[in-house]
């Protein structure tokens, strides 16, 4: 992704706050600038699009909806990408839809 001139990789995308802050925290340790963006998934609706029906199960939610990402400059993602393999949870282990 490309924003004010800067190309961005994401390096990290998962459902786990816990991981998310070890990622932080292995990446800010090798002196890699990172950029974390914490986001809301939402359900794809019609007239309600924005009530999330999870939110109304009983009181509980039964999915994670917070999905949790680290960017990186696009020159940074070789050591962003060694400093978090086997440390942290994979960027694909969640799956192409997040």
């Amino acid at each position: 992704m490309k924003l004010f001139g800067k190309a961005k990789e994401i390096v990290y995308r998962s459902k786990d706050q816990e991981d998310f802050e070890k990622a932080k925290g292995l990446l800010a340790e090798a002196g890699i600038s990172f950029d974390p963006v914490e986001y809301e998934e939402v359900p794809a609706c019609g007239c309600g699009g924005k009530v999330d029906p999870r939110k109304f199960m009983n009181g509980v939610k039964t999915v994670p909806t917070r999905i949790y990402r680290i960017e990186v400059e696009r020159q940074d993602k070789a050591a962003a990408e060694a400093a978090l393999d086997g440390n942290v949870q994979p960027v694909r282990a969640y799956g192409y839809g997040i």
